[in-house]
């Protein structure tokens, strides 16, 4: 690999990174919303979470 394509590599993940950052801002900040309004628990969203993980392990291809 050229340092040309490493170095681009790196800018590439540093960019996930900050996507990674803002996306995870925007749900902590959209879930103290929701709970300070009332609208839902944590307990609540800690639920769903549990249940879309299992959910996506369900549907993984097991097996070749």
């Amino acid at each position: 690999m050229k340092a040309r394509d490493t170095i681009h590599l790196y800018a590439m993940l540093a960019d996930l990174k900050e996507v990674d950052y803002r996306s995870t801002l925007a749900l902590v900040a959209l879930i103290d919303l929701l709970v300070a309004k009332g609208v839902i628990t944590r307990e609540e969203i800690a639920e769903r979470a549990g249940q879309l993980d299992a959910a996506g392990e369900m549907s993984l291809p097991i097996g070749g």
